[in-house]
């Protein structure tokens, strides 16, 4: 299930710098998404591991002896992060690479798809989030929510905030969006109207955070909206600055 925090938690451990640089000599994170890229994903590890550009190369074997020799004898961390591809011999030829370095290195790998996971070499290492508990849910939700406000001064928001909650599904992110959604709004009307919105009737069987997302997407103003979706445009887990986005909004008018 998304939203559930496994990539948070992944980079919480990759950006711990003191512990990583003390026991890896080189790391790479690379988003797989579900649009399994042998080459792109490789050379992406390739550019991690030596702090420059690679190629232009597609070249899929001389990219892999490429990253070979840069990780022989090397002690590193790679996370995949989001892989979806479930057929194994594409993810050993993925990680064919990998084989060379030194004892002790890690490949972490972050997915929503239990066949992944269980295709993985070292898969007795598996750590599967569960659903969060309803009542840190609820801590998560009423500290987006009422932000700088007396919760109890507010009793029916808190009331329909519980139920709100609720139609979480234990997600962490679902609660904070929500939250964010609803931070600072003092009207009932308006809780009550995200309790019992149409959208929770589509939940997305493979992500339960679909129906929050749609939610906070219809709160926004039709600019924001337009805003929203023109970063449709970058590819997933995409790095680009504020600036740089703000100028390529304001050049479309």
């Amino acid at each position: 299930m998304g939203g559930m925090g496994k990539t948070t938690l992944a980079r919480l451990v990759y950006n711990d710098d003191e512990t990583i640089t003390k026991h890896f000599d080189k790391k790479a994170w690379v988003c797989v998404s579900d649009q399994f890229d042998a080459v792109r994903i490789t050379k992406t590890i390739l550019n991690s591991v030596t702090n420059s550009q690679s190629s232009d190369s597609q070249d899929l074997h001389q990219i892999q002896e490429n990253l070979r020799k840069k990780l022989k004898g090397k002690k590193f961390l790679i996370v995949l992060d989001d892989l979806w591809n479930d057929d194994y011999f594409e993810l050993d030829r993925l990680c064919s690479p990998f084989w060379v370095g030194a004892q002790g290195s890690k490949i972490l790998v972050t997915t929503r798809n239990n066949d992944v996971a269980n295709k993985m070499r070292g898969h007795k290492n598996l750590h599967e989030l569960k659903q969060l508990p309803y009542d840190d849910c609820l801590k998560i939700f009423q500290t987006q929510a009422f932000e700088h406000m007396n919760i109890d001064e507010h009793p029916n928001l808190e009331s329909i905030g519980r139920r709100i909650v609720d139609k979480c599904g234990g997600s962490p992110l679902a609660a904070r969006a929500l939250g964010g959604l609803l931070h600072s709004e003092l009207r009932g009307c308006e809780w009550e109207r995200e309790l019992y919105s149409k959208v929770w009737d589509f939940i997305d069987k493979e992500c339960d955070i679909i129906p929050v997302l749609r939610l906070s997407y219809n709160h926004l103003s039709s600019h924001l909206k337009r805003c929203f979706t023109y970063c449709a445009i970058f590819p997933q887990d995409y790095e680009f600055t504020k600036q740089g986005l703000i100028f390529m909004w304001m050049a479309e008018g």
